[in-house]
Order: structure tokens, then C-alpha cells, then sequence
């Protein structure tokens, strides 16, 4: 992998942790490898310690606290969630982290998860009530989780190869013969299997053991048709940029990246409903640093900071201020809306899955053709 590829598959979150090491060391980076702005540097006691998703820990995402500072938080990356939560398991304790909403609530159980005052943050009110609102924002009247972004999983198509979809948006396309070994699925529970629970009209995160064999049997429908499952959202877009690829399920930051190619494609609002995620920060409980925290949460709120992942990332702000920011022309070669409420209303928002174990089995016995 060159280091072009590493960083669109860095920004789009298409690595898992395996895929994260493998390519820093194809990229001539040692496995340890972690930016920050500036000079890399040993952690400051006076400054806290960020644990976030690999791709963000970029001076444009907290300007404010830079420019008061001098300089950014420490940051400690992880490739996925599962591997964040490992790690602060077996002792390792940052003093800010950045779940998505269906891990909040295990996060939170596991005693992770500190109150926020919320009195303290000047960019609270500028949050869209929708999301300042979910239920996953407060566990037991404390509010634990500040949300920040939010972006969807859907079809990202070629426009002039599939017209007939151009207004009749549907994940269905995946599934048209007309496009048989052209198109691609993640290869994912959350961001693939649950495809086809929504295209069965089902919840695709509550299945039971009756609804798991409808599943398996509308994948095994799909399989032929499938060029390729894919997590690797560099390789994606190239099979889209060439036409090798006329559809596949990615997230928005994919419809970024070929736009700035000038490519006719278009990033899905199923009739079905896109499915959602949101993404946050919350602070460790017992964290000794909390007046930087909070210093740090207000300036990823800021609204330069929420303008800048817009458009560098085509992930939607959690703030009206990120949007304001943001000009209209823009925003409609994103698929964003200025108020994001009724999308956000249309869509599904993912959840951890019920019945993980078997649904996994079933899923790894469609691919292998069982």
C-alpha cells in the first residue's frame, strides 16, 4: 500500500486493526506510530491525553485549543473499538476518548465513562437538538457522551453506468442482476450484513434465530453478483473510478474523495433509509485534567473545526455552526443538508447487534458458499 492509498483508507476508517498495523509497516511506520501535531513529543502531565480514532488527531480538528496552547493534546490512536476497549481493560487511561453511539452504553457499564458538566462547554446549545438529545448522551441522569460528527453507511454509484437509480435510490440496487460482478458489499455485520436485514424489512441489529436464515438466504441471493466483500475503501473507489465497480456500500468520506476526481457518482439516500452513525467524546471518570478536557471538547464543537471535517471528510456536523460554515454549494456535492434533522430522522441508526456470535457464523458460511 503507498502512502496515498494509506491515508484515504486512514481518513475513510476503512483499516481494522490488523489492516492499521499491516499498512504502517508497508508504508516504512513502525506499529507505535502515532502523529501529532508538530514535533512528536513525550506526553505532557499538564496536557490530556486524547484516545481516538486513527485519522483524526489533525490541527484543524481542535484550532482553539492550539492557538491557546501552542500546541495539541497528547493522542493515543486505535483502529476500532473493540481494541480501545481492550486496551483501557487492561489499564490504560487516557482522559478523553471518542465512542460512537452503539458503544456508549458498554463503555459506560464498564465503569469507563465520567460525568460532564455540560454548563462548562460554551458550544453545548450549538449542538442540533436531535443529537443533543439521544438517549445515549445520558446514563443516569449524568451526561457522559458529547456528540461531534455523524455520517451514514449507503450505496456510493456511478450516475452515467446506473441512470435508472438516478432518483429511484435503493439498496436494492445491490442486488440487480443488470450489474452482476460490478458491485460490492462490506465485508461487515454492522456496515454489510445489515443490508440485507433492512432490505427484508427487518431490524437487522435485533434478528432471531428465523430472521438470521431470511438474512443468509437474501446474502446467498447476492453472492453471485458480488465482485468483491470490501473493507478497503481505497480500492473501492478505484473500482468505481474505472467502472470496474457500478455500485458499493461506503461511507460519505468515498463520495468525497471522487468528487475531487470529477467522477458522475452519487452517494445514496435509500428509500429504505441510510443507516446512521454518530460519534462523540467522553472523558475517562477520575481524570485529574478536567479543565483542559473540557477546553479540548469545546474546540473539536468549535465551529472551524466542524466546517473543516465537512469538508475534508463529508462526515455531517454535530453543530449548527460546523454547517454555518459551510457554503451551500458545497454541501450539496456532499448529499448534506443544512438541517440534518429530517435525514437523521430517515435514517437507521446502527446498534450493536444482538445475537453477534451466530450471525457471524451465518455470515462466514454465505462467503465460504455453504
Amino acid at each position: 500500500m503507498d502512502i496515498v492509498r494509506f491515508k484515504q483508507a486512514l481518513f475513510s476508517r476503512s483499516l481494522t486493526r490488523r489492516q492499521f498495523k499491516e499498512a504502517l509497516a508497508s508504508v516504512g511506520l513502525a506499529a507505535t506510530f502515532a502523529p501529532m501535531s508538530g514535533k512528536a513529543r513525550a506526553q505532557d502531565a499538564d496536557h490530556p491525553t486524547f484516545y481516538l480514532w486513527a485519522g483524526y488527531e489533525v490541527p484543524e480538528m481542535l484550532p482553539a485549543y492550539i492557538e491557546k496552547y501552542g500546541r495539541a493534546p497528547d493522542y493515543s490512536l486505535w483502529g476500532d473499538e473493540e481494541e480501545a476497549l481492550a486496551k483501557m481493560t487492561a489499564g490504560f487511561k487516557p482522559d478523553l476518548t471518542m465512542p460512537c453511539s452503539y458503544k456508549v452504553q458498554k463503555w459506560y457499564d464498564a465503569g469507563f465513562l465520567g460525568a460532564i458538566d455540560t454548563a462548562k462547554l460554551s458550544n453545548w446549545n450549538d449542538i442540533f437538538e436531535s443529537l443533543r438529545t439521544m438517549k445515549e448522551t445520558t446514563m443516569n441522569g449524568e451526561t457522559v457522551w458529547v456528540p461531534i460528527d455523524w455520517g451514514q453507511t449507503s450505496v456510493l454509484y456511478r450516475t452515467d453506468l446506473a441512470p435508472e437509480y438516478v432518483g429511484n435510490e435503493t439498496w436494492n440496487i445491490l442486488w440487480d442482476p443488470k450489474y452482476a460482478g460490478r458491485m460490492s458489499l462490506f465485508d461487515s455485520l454492522i456496515d454489510g450484513v445489515a443490508v440485507a436485514g433492512i432490505v427484508l424489512g427487518i431490524d437487522p441489529f435485533n434478528m432471531n434465530d428465523e430472521q438470521i436464515e431470511l438474512v443468509r438466504a437474501k446474502l446467498k441471493e447476492q453472492l453471485p453478483l458480488l465482485r468483491f466483500y470490501s473493507n478497503d475503501m481505497a480500492s473501492v473507489e478505484q473500482a468505481l473510478a474505472s467502472g470496474e465497480l457500478v455500485a458499493a456500500t461506503t461511507w460519505n468520506a468515498s463520495l468525497v474523495n471522487l468528487k475531487k476526481e470529477g467522477l458522475p457518482v452519487a452517494f445514496m439516500n435509500p428509500k429504505e433509509g441510510a443507516m446512521t452513525w454518530v460519534c462523540g467524546l467522553s472523558v475517562i471518570k477520575g481524570t485529574e485534567r478536567m479543565d483542559k478536557v473540557y477546553e479540548v471538547i469545546d474546540a473539536v464543537l468549535d465551529p472551524r473545526s466542524r466546517a473543516w471535517e465537512i469538508e475534508a471528510f463529508g462526515y455531517g456536523s454535530a453543530t449548527k455552526g460546523g454547517f454555518d460554515g459551510v457554503s451551500d454549494e458545497v454541501l450539496a456535492s456532499l448529499g448534506l443538508p443544512r438541517d440534518p434533522g429530517p435525514l437523521l430522522a430517515s435514517g437507521i441508526f446502527q446498534a450493536p447487534m444482538a445475537n453477534e456470535s451466530a450471525v457471524q457464523t451465518m455470515f462466514e458460511e454465505v462467503k465460504a458458499g455453504v
